[in-house]
């Protein structure tokens, strides 16, 4: 679901026509991510110890405040360190739970439930039977996953699952996203373009995790672009970098055209090596000095990788194009 997809109150549907995201945990998700902690965790209980060390959370202490009531009995399937991650864990911190258990609990191969049978080899029907059981044993995880999705999309949440399902990422405007597939694939299908399409990838991934590296997004968007134009600009310069490249093309304007509209012109190669420009200075966090450096925001690296995007798609579609040295 996109993000001008989601459900609003009647009440908003009069305004703006995106809804305003939540970045923090609403008082009603709050008690549904609760519940829905609890009810994945109980699944399988040897998670929690994991959980709790990876969110660096405070260890059960006898907490009671969920079921136990005094003076009666607990349930028989009462657990009171699960009670205590589920019930007692910080609105803040219940977006890292719900991660960690996404990441523990990834999708595999069913190939790797199959049984192991010494000195005998299976049968079909014992292949069969093993696979179907361990379909049957991820069906309950793949469930918990559709409703935690779900809750998600209903409360409005800035957060989503990522598409492989191992974690949560935040929500990304479709058109964006779009475009910054299509330059990955791009990058991958034309060796020429080294490793640009991993350089991107590892971009959006970083500035659109569950908590943003931009620091390590925006240098990963500029070695995108090394990558991709160095074939195209400098490929005998093994050295070459984004300040290097766009330094040649500064030099030799008259050179290079861009293939938009009825005839390849100069001028759109001058807008692109402005990009280049306004990407390679925009960094921050580069160089050290007598001056404390400051590192991206979140919002420059965002910037940062779908201006990359942009660029990949100019060199990976060869719409900016080096005319032939006069002979």
């Amino acid at each position: 679901m996109t993000t001008n997809d989601l459900w609003r109150p009647l009440s908003e549907r009069a305004g703006s026509p995106a809804p305003a995201l939540r970045t923090s945990v609403s008082g009603a998700l709050e008690n549904q991510l609760r519940h829905w902690t609890y009810r994945a965790i109980s699944q399988d209980s040897t998670l929690v110890d994991r959980i709790v060390l990876r969110c660096d959370l405070r260890e059960y202490q006898g907490c009671r405040r969920h079921r136990v009531v005094e003076g009666e009995e607990p349930p028989d399937d009462y657990d009171p360190r699960l009670d205590h991650l589920a019930y007692c864990t910080s609105a803040a911190s219940l977006p890292d739970v719900v991660d960690a258990w996404l990441h523990l609990t990834a999708p595999s191969a069913p190939a790797k439930v199959l049984p192991a049978v010494p000195n005998q080899p299976a049968t079909k029907l014992e292949i069969f039977a093993a696979a179907v059981g361990g379909l049957s044993a991820m069906q309950p995880r793949s469930l918990l996953r559709r409703e935690l999705q779900q809750l998600l999309d209903d409360g409005r949440s800035a957060y989503t699952l990522r598409p492989d399902q191992a974690g949560l990422c935040q929500r990304v405007d479709p058109t964006a996203e779009a475009l910054a597939e299509a330059a990955v694939a791009s990058a991958g299908r034309d060796p020429a373009r080294g490793s640009a399409g991993a350089h991107l990838s590892r971009a959006w991934a970083a500035a659109y995790a569950l908590h943003p590296d931009p620091v390590k997004a925006y240098s990963e968007a500029i070695k995108a672009v090394e990558a991709a134009a160095h074939a195209t600009v400098e490929p005998n310069n093994r050295k070459a970098t984004l300040g290097s490249m766009i330094k040649v093309m500064e030099n030799t304007r008259a050179r290079w055209v861009v293939g938009i509209g009825h005839e390849p012109s100069s001028v759109g190669a001058e807008t692109v090596e402005r990009m280049m420009r306004l990407l390679w200075t925009g960094q921050t966090s580069r160089h050290g000095g007598a001056h404390p450096t400051r590192d991206e925001t979140v919002a420059e690296a965002r910037a940062a990788v779908n201006l990359a995007a942009a660029l990949l798609n100019f060199f990976t579609d060869g719409i900016l194009a080096k005319k032939p040295s006069p002979s």
